[in-house]
């Protein structure tokens, strides 16, 4: 990446993909069945309708829109396709879902980005649909989908070593598991002397910084992000139940709990971030503004 003005804004995360802990794909990011309008109140079908009253919720309809008529009876409920023949359109050609199947309006002055589910059972012929809105699935008004819309088709789950920003690397006190996309970059290949170590990259738009005396392991691969990106951040302890449970909500005295406030059995603030970095590992810059211990 070349440089610009926006690069000092860059976060540059290095780590390696996680094999076992995979981003599943969940029936919101990816519903049954996808329509541009619903229709809630009895609407004509099968027959001609006049272009001047072609709207439903507040969207005019076009030639090809698929919409979802919930607002008649059971039979004539389910997914039109609107036709346009001279002054006139038509719902027409009903396709039938079945039962639990989720479809997702994209566009309506009130139903837009909503969720409605099939509830009648559908044996042969699915004679009869009936719709409910799913309100606790659909978006809400000002829901600006930050962090769901990281969820898309390449979004992976890294185990994070380090990061660089504003010029300087920093190595995390210990891994951490970030929401990334795609398979990342590699910050060594073309840049280790004779193919035998691993090397800083010497290109900034890959390492972050101008200079470097660090080493970079050969499979580690980089992502870059701008620092008001939305993500997901892991934490994960292993131990036994006594350390990374108990001991972290009725231990006075345990490593786990730093600076945290205990009051009998119950824990508050024990979790502390970005807050003060201890044990951090600063390579290749100068640190300004930040309190760091046991740094080398």
């Amino acid at each position: 990446m070349a440089e610009s003005l926006l690069s000092f804004s860059e976060v540059l995360l290095f780590g390696r993909l996680l094999n076992d802990l995979k981003v599943a794909k969940s029936k919101i990011a990816a519903p049954d069945k996808t329509v541009r309008l619903v229709a809630t109140k009895k609407v004509k079908v099968n027959k001609n309708i006049s272009i001047v009253d072609g709207t439903i919720d507040g969207e005019e309809v076009a030639a090809g829109n698929l919409v979802l008529v919930t607002g008649n009876r059971p039979k004539k409920n389910g997914i039109y396709q609107v036709t346009v023949v001279d002054e006139n359109y038509k719902l027409e050609n009903q396709e039938r879902i079945e039962e639990d199947a989720l479809v997702k309006v994209t566009h309506g002055d009130q139903y837009e980005d909503s969720f409605w589910q099939q509830t009648l059972p559908t044996p042969a012929g699915f004679e009869k649909q009936e719709f409910i809105f799913r309100k606790e699935l659909s978006e809400k008004i000002g829901a600006n989908k930050q962090l769901k819309d990281q969820y898309g088709k390449d979004s992976r789950l890294a185990r994070i070593y380090g990061f660089s920003f504003e010029g300087t690397y920093y190595e995390l006190p210990e891994p951490t598991i970030f929401l990334v996309h795609g398979k990342g970059e590699s910050p060594t290949d073309g840049n280790r002397p004779g193919g035998l170590a691993s090397r800083a990259p010497s290109d900034p738009s890959l390492s972050g910084v101008a200079s470097a005396d660090y080493q970079i392991s050969d499979d580690i691969r980089v992502w870059d992000y701008d620092k008001a990106d939305y993500t997901i951040r892991m934490d994960v302890m292993t131990g036994q139940f006594e350390q990374v449970l108990l001991d972290i909500y009725f231990g006075f005295d345990s490593p786990a709990v730093s600076g945290a406030k205990v009051s009998g059995a119950k824990v508050s603030g024990a979790k502390v971030s970005g807050a003060k970095v201890s044990g951090a590992k600063v390579s290749g810059a100068k640190v300004s503004g930040a309190k760091v211990r046991g740094g080398d």
